[in-house]
């Protein structure tokens, strides 16, 4: 069974993540650079006509999230766990279609 989460929500995580380079210190890990690049790749991801499965919107919504505190200084994003969350989430934010043709 497949279940499809509305791309709106990756809308929102594209905003929030362009409104955390208005608002976020330019000194701290990960940057504004990163966080640009993950906007735009949530708005990609946004857009396109067909619903994105549930796995590729929490994986968007995990990165969101991990990049806003650690640009805010709410989390040290430079530990092992982290780094290891990130590599997975993105993995499955970016290759899930492959991983799941595979799978089957």
């Amino acid at each position: 069974m497949k279940v499809h989460l509305s791309n709106a929500i990756l809308i929102a995580g594209a905003g929030i993540c362009f409104a955390d380079i208005v608002y976020a210190p330019r000194d701290n890990d990960p940057g504004p650079w990163l966080t640009a690049v993950l906007g735009i790749l949530l708005l990609r991801r946004a857009i396109v006509a067909v619903p994105q499965p549930a796995v590729v919107i929490l994986s968007g919504c995990v990165l969101t999230t991990l990049v806003v505190l650690g640009n805010q200084g709410l989390l040290n994003i430079n530990k092992p766990i982290w780094i290891g969350l990130i590599l997975v989430a993105f993995t499955a934010f970016g290759f899930w279609e492959r991983i799941h043709k595979l799978w089957i």
